[in-house]
């Protein structure tokens, strides 16, 4: 979805370019993202708020400019847009053991349900989308699977799965083409 670049996003924000910009930015789309009537437990809205944390931090640290932050809903989905002015696209890269950077956008491909990049005349849109899992008791915890209900089934929410699942075992994502989805695998 293509926007203008004095388009201002309508359940969103803009983002100053600078690091300490992050953690506010990421509380602020968690905020956003509460408000979207989305059934999300508290494990789904921590991995957007991660996720969330890599794509701005990503904008901010290689674009000399402000970068604009959309949280919506899409069907049964959230999505978080971040749009910045640098045209380059984003890639996954091999980070080392001791390396400090370089992992957002394997944690991104490994968390979301689908994510990529969409190149602008001005810059360009990275977007994430994920499955709200429900919390039915309130704190956080699908009913079904806590102790309180006297069961405890084992079942791994879909979010849950995807964390425990190595990210060796996945096919390094590389660069998004123009318009093109990553889905989850």
């Amino acid at each position: 979805m293509a926007r203008s670049k004095t388009e201002r996003p309508t359940n969103g924000f803009t983002v100053v370019a600078a690091v300490e910009a992050v953690p506010s930015a990421r509380r602020q789309v968690a905020a956003l993202a509460k408000n979207l009537g989305l059934p999300m437990s508290d494990e789904t809205l921590k991995a957007v708020e991660l996720l969330a944390s890599e794509v701005i931090a990503n904008a901010v640290l290689h674009s000399a400019a402000p970068c604009d932050v959309a949280v919506t809903r899409t069907d049964d989905r959230l999505r978080v847009e971040v749009t910045d002015t640098n045209p380059s696209l984003p890639s996954v890269v091999e980070a080392g053991p001791s390396d400090e950077s370089g992992r957002g956008l394997l944690l991104v491909g490994a968390l979301a349900d689908a994510w990529g990049t969409e190149p602008e005349s001005w810059g360009k849109t990275t977007w994430f989308e994920i499955t709200p899992e429900p919390s039915t008791d309130g704190l956080g915890n699908n009913s079904a699977d806590s102790p309180s209900s006297g069961s405890v089934s084992g079942r791994r929410t879909d979010h849950e799965a995807r964390m425990a699942s190595s990210a060796e075992s996945r096919a390094p994502f590389g660069p998004a083409p123009a318009g093109k989805r990553h889905q989850a695998a």
